[in-house]
């Protein structure tokens, strides 16, 4: 512990570690993944995009639910036409974010191979082991943080990441360059329509990996809440997963509507 916080001094290794374990646990319990996916098949009942299969059969080492046809968002990734990419990450999106308005669950496993479109135009939905539990939603300070990255004002944003947990106390940050280090995250948001491609993915990820760029030293200073793990699994996995699909889709408006203080009154 002390050896990685000397490598990486802005992350609380431990509590973050314990609640990573405490998910990886979860993820193998099968009557806990039983009522995820009940929760989620209530909240989406009938719904018009989203199909998510019941649980017929749960027990400590058993979970049988009902069978979903359809083409999996990887077969999508490597063979589908532009309108299928567009149509899979659209929906793909909104369900990673209305899960927790919805359900009060945010669906953790953004992995491509557990989504798969229905010959109805639908997303199916698989596997629920990996979930976090936002009975109030997504955080409203991860909203306006992103609203207030958006405007540029630096030194608010360091105020709320430190009121989060991002910044440790005995830490110092450069307002500006954390600003920089957090484009990745906020550069989507500022758009009505974003198209993420594996170009703009490779330039984020080499900008943030360069030891010789200060945003690798603002990495090392950043730390993770253990509120947050999840979430941030779930936001980078599906910046990843639409880069893959090349899409195009309306980054602001889904925002708006699932993210609290995303928006503010007359935006």
């Amino acid at each position: 512990g002390k050896l990685f916080a000397s490598w990486i001094p802005g992350l609380d290794i431990k509590p973050l570690l314990d609640e990573l374990r405490d998910r990886a646990v979860d993820e193998l319990d099968y009557l806990n993944e039983s009522q995820n996916q009940r929760a989620f098949a209530i909240a989406f009942e009938g719904d018009p995009e989203f199909v998510i299969p019941h649980v017929l059969v749960a027990a400590p080492h058993v979970l049988v639910s009902e069978w979903v046809d359809g083409t999996a968002l990887s077969s999508i990734i490597r063979d589908g036409s532009q309108a299928e990419r567009d149509a899979a990450g659209v929906l793909y999106e909104r369900f990673l974010l209305s899960g927790p308005s919805r359900a009060g669950l945010l669906h953790a496993d953004p992995h491509p191979g557990n989504f798969r479109m229905t010959p109805d135009g639908r997303l199916g939905i698989l596997d629920f082991g990996a979930c976090a539990s936002l009975p109030d939603g997504l955080p409203s300070a991860m909203g306006s943080l992103l609203r207030i990255a958006q405007l540029g004002d630096a030194q608010t944003v360091i105020e709320g990441l430190r009121a989060e947990g991002f910044i440790k106390p005995n830490i110092e940050v450069d307002a500006e360059q954390v600003l920089g280090y957090l484009e990745p995250f906020v550069d989507p948001a500022r758009y009505e329509e974003f198209t993420f491609s594996r170009d703009w993915m490779r330039e984020q990820f080499t900008r943030m990996n360069d030891m010789r760029n200060p945003d690798f030293a603002v990495g090392l200073k950043l730390n993770l809440p253990p509120s947050y793990a999840l979430i941030h699994r779930v936001w980078l996995g599906c910046i990843g997963v639409l880069c893959q699909l090349g899409a195009t889709v309306p980054m602001r408006a889904e925002l708006t509507r699932w993210v609290p203080d995303f928006t503010t009154a007359g935006q």
